[in-house]
């Protein structure tokens, strides 16, 4: 299984080829976090407000029909913990990042799964167990 970043989602959706091609090319299922859906989300809703509500029903209608087939891992007690201690590994070492890709991680590991495709590879490198898939 592998799980795909939110800038992974963002590139799929404004028609970036190299994303579309790295997850054509997964022979594993590809599914996303509820941390992702939020992500996505903000921006479709700040689409909506500053560019146009017609922008909005295209990308909302495209992100729907992408991620209808996907699992939505949801962000619960277990993910909490985990993430909770992958923040505590990475300020120790001073090596903070966004605390949404915190989420995602903590999402992942405690659920299994270490493979995720991102353009994000400075973030996710510093995160002990995740194999990264970059495009």
């Amino acid at each position: 299984m592998i799980i795909l970043d939110t800038n992974a989602c963002i590139d799929y959706l404004n028609g970036i080829s190299e994303v579309r091609n790295r997850i054509s090319d997964q022979e594993d299922l590809v599914h996303i976090t509820s941390i992702t859906v939020y992500e996505v989300n903000i921006g479709l809703e700040r689409t909506k407000r500053k560019i146009s509500e017609k922008r909005y029903n295209e990308l909302y209608k495209i992100w729907v029909e992408f991620i209808s087939s996907m699992e939505i891992f949801p962000f619960g007690y277990k993910e909490a913990e985990r993430a909770a201690e992958i923040y505590d590994k990475l300020e120790s070492k001073g090596n903070m990042i966004d605390d949404n890709d915190i989420l995602i991680a903590g999402t992942m590991l405690s659920n299994g799964i270490i493979k995720i495709i991102t353009r994000n590879t400075k973030h996710f490198d510093k995160i002990e167990g995740l194999e990264i898939i970059p495009y």
